[in-house]
């Protein structure tokens, strides 16, 4: 249980960060598994080409995954993400500062952590849409990779 509102208001920003990160695991962990499927849809698509003549729901089959493909792979790279912050940062600026007790410490703290919360939500939001785009562009190839098998 917090001892100050400073320090409620902290642990409450801190938590929102450690929420931010595990946002971010879990958005990664999906564009795998995303590419992993897209990947073997490929391979029978590319399996059924190499029997036969290129059709048009091949050809869209290619495109789908090349999109999944490049929206997952931007969902995997590292982006401008700041999910932790050390302490070091935090006593240099409270360091400039006379006579901060720890109150004005989780204050610092708290004011420090805010501006990277509202960065990272824009980033991790753009992130989940190229995660919904690779899933969408995966549900094409799909479809295409079935109608090229049963036709």
């Amino acid at each position: 249980m917090a001892d100050s509102i400073e320090q409620l208001g902290f642990e409450l920003t801190s938590g929102v960060l450690s929420e931010q990160e595990r946002a971010v695991s879990s958005l990664r962990a999906s564009a795998g598994t995303v590419l992993g499927a897209a990947s073997i849809a490929a391979s029978l698509v590319a399996a059924r080409v190499s029997s036969g003549p290129l059709a048009i729901w091949a050809v869209l089959a290619a495109i789908s995954y090349a999109l999944c493909l490049a929206s997952a792979i931007w969902v995997v790279l590292p982006h401008e993400l700041v999910l932790s912050f050390g302490g070091s940062e935090l006593m240099a600026d409270v360091d400039s500062a006379e006579g901060v007790d720890v109150v004005g410490g989780y204050r610092a703290a708290t004011g420090w952590i805010e501006p990277y919360l509202e960065r990272n939500s824009r980033t991790i939001d753009r992130l989940a849409d190229c995660l919904t785009i690779s899933c969408l562009t995966l549900a094409v190839e799909v479809l295409c990779c079935t109608v090229g098998l049963a036709s």
